[in-house]
């Protein structure tokens, strides 16, 4: 983009990995020097604004395409949901199967948003009572992804909450977050640590994977 500065990625950390050396063979400079434009662009407006490459993207980077893929294919997914029905199956997905890389992250993001710890731990399953109606119905039809039981009680209880667009946007984000749970636990990413970047105008990744 014109109007953003040149981003020195030399110097760009890369956080999740323990905040150690850089994944290898990732060598994120001359990687993102053959990136199309639309995956720079975005990599560049991360950068910008927490102030490093988390690990989970660093370690993707050497298949671009299915980066960007899975960038935009989340971002579509969240636009058609209720932004604490996306928290909800984040958070219920990554707690279930332990992914702690993530988890951390949708906790912040949640609270950011202003939800109660009541709120969180019913999202987690790890309380009940916090949630509305729909929020429970969205949880319980993302754990049915999560863990392939039969599926047809719980799209019926969220199926009188959303549409049919809504349903499979809450499916197909539950998949995508079984997806990445499985990937960071391949990498052994683990929760990022160190100095808040809270200087970028956010202290934590909240929406890369």
């Amino acid at each position: 983009m014109p109007d953003r500065n040149e981003v020195d990625w030399a110097t760009v950390p890369y956080r999740g990995l323990g905040d150690e050396a850089r994944p290898e063979p990732v060598d994120l400079a001359a990687v993102v020097a053959q990136l199309p434009d639309g995956l720079r662009d975005r990599l560049a407006e991360r950068a910008d604004r927490l102030g490093y490459i988390n690990g989970f993207l660093a370690v993707g980077l050497h298949h671009p395409g299915a980066v960007l893929a899975l960038l935009e294919m989340t971002e579509q997914l969240k636009a058609a949901l209720d932004p604490a029905h996306v928290l909800i199956v984040a958070l219920a997905t990554h707690q279930a199967l332990g992914n702690e890389y993530e988890r951390v992250q949708y906790l912040d993001a949640a609270r950011a948003h202003g939800m109660s710890e009541a709120w969180i731990g019913a999202a987690q399953g790890r309380a009940v009572g916090g949630l509305t109606a729909a929020g429970e119905a969205v949880r319980r039809l993302t754990l049915a992804v999560v863990y392939a039981s039969p599926p047809a009680p719980a799209l019926a209880a969220a199926g009188a909450h959303l549409d049919d667009r809504g349903l499979v946007a809450v499916i197909h984000l539950a998949a995508r977050f079984v997806a990445t749970s499985r990937i960071s636990h391949a990498l052994s990413l683990r929760p990022m640590t160190g100095p808040s970047h809270a200087a970028h105008g956010d202290a934590r990744e909240t929406t890369a994977e």
